[in-house]
């Protein structure tokens, strides 16, 4: 995690490498004002011995050149990638960004905010595995952690993966009658390289919200109306495995108009809690254990940290189990695996070799 990219993101030779438009986005702006070029002027772009750069006209004319700042959106808006420029700064999305929300923050009575923390399954796993530590003890200290900081609510987000995997079964359901696949992916990345290049497999992409951000309208919506207060005033923070999550928390479509406010502010990844640690000096062992927040009684083990397991997490399994039982089919329970071949064998009318 030193480096913010586990390794199996460190892949080579893969083949969805999106070539840069040949138009920027973020058209180079100079810092002296009336200085506009002449039509099919060429410029030089130079750095300088400070690290900064210079746009040099064909009269020797040298302007220096502001430091681009780009939001999230405007990699989604890009063909290209333009990241690898060291001038190039991402705002928004980042835990300086955090650190700073919730140091200015002021308390919820005052007119302040109050600051939610979703903690995906897999973001506490990856703690846990960098710590050394059970999932148990890094999700609690994450909670705890959060809490110093500010944090009034964490939660885990498994009622959010029940919701999302309930409703990607009902649209399976309402889709199949057009006798094509339906492609489900809670993948921004994946997503996004779809929507530059694979235009003919957005009609049969899965409209059912991702995990996070189905966490980010239970946060917005019920949550914020518990406790009578607006949804802008919820600061909504999600610690994630991944950091294109932050792609798809910035989305136009996640953005409530009528509030005035996004499903999820801002999303941290498991590399940048560990940075946060240092930053402050703070070793993990010495976080304070704080418990984690249910949703609701009513919703069965929102609290727990344990979700379905099976191929793709459970959740194939279920959607499955879904299709099957839609068709009639009813679902045996055995104590063992010699019940279950006892079974078979009285409805097959023979023996079964299992």
């Amino acid at each position: 995690m030193a480096d913010g990219m586990s390794a199996g993101l460190r892949l080579s030779g893969l083949d969805d490498f999106i070539s840069p438009s040949q138009a920027c986005i973020k058209p180079v702006e100079g810092s002296t004002p009336g200085t506009d070029r002449k039509p099919g002027e060429t410029v030089t772009i130079q750095m300088e011995e400070d690290g900064a750069y210079s746009e040099m006209s064909g009269d020797g004319t040298k302007v220096k050149l502001q430091a681009a700042k780009i939001t999230l959106n405007d990699c989604l808006a890009c063909s290209g990638c333009i990241t690898s420029a060291e001038s190039v700064l991402i705002t928004q999305q980042s835990s300086e960004e955090f650190l700073s929300v919730v140091a200015s923050n002021p308390p919820l009575e005052a007119g302040g905010k109050l600051v939610v923390v979703s903690v995906s399954p897999q973001a506490w796993a990856s703690v846990a595995a960098h710590f050394g530590v059970t999932g148990e003890e890094a999700f609690s200290k994450i909670s705890g952690c959060f809490r110093q900081l500010g944090a009034g609510l964490v939660y885990g987000i498994e009622v959010a993966r029940d919701i999302s995997l309930t409703e990607t079964c009902s649209e399976l359901m309402r889709r199949r009658g057009e006798g094509k696949p339906v492609l489900v992916s809670a993948c921004p990345g994946w997503v996004c390289y779809a929507e530059k290049t694979q235009h003919a497999a957005l009609p049969l992409l899965s409209t059912a919200k991702s995990p996070q951000q189905v966490m980010g309208s239970l946060v917005k919506g019920p949550v914020a109306a518990a406790r009578g207060i607006e949804p802008s005033r919820v600061y909504h923070v999600t610690l994630m495995p991944c950091f294109d999550k932050k792609l798809e928390a910035s989305r136009d479509d996640f953005f409530d108009q009528v509030n005035s406010t996004r499903d999820v502010d801002l999303v941290l990844t498991s590399a940048e809690f560990v940075d946060i640690l240092d930053k402050q000096g703070t070793p993990f062992a010495s976080l304070p254990a704080a418990q984690i927040d249910s949703l609701t009684p009513c919703f069965e083990g929102s609290h727990t940290i344990y979700g379905p397991s099976g191929y793709s997490g459970g959740f194939a399994e279920e959607v499955a189990r879904h299709l099957m039982l839609s068709r009639g089919v009813k679902c045996q329970v055995f104590d063992s695996q010699e019940e279950a071949d006892a079974f078979a064998a009285s409805e097959s009318g023979g023996d079964v070799d299992m």
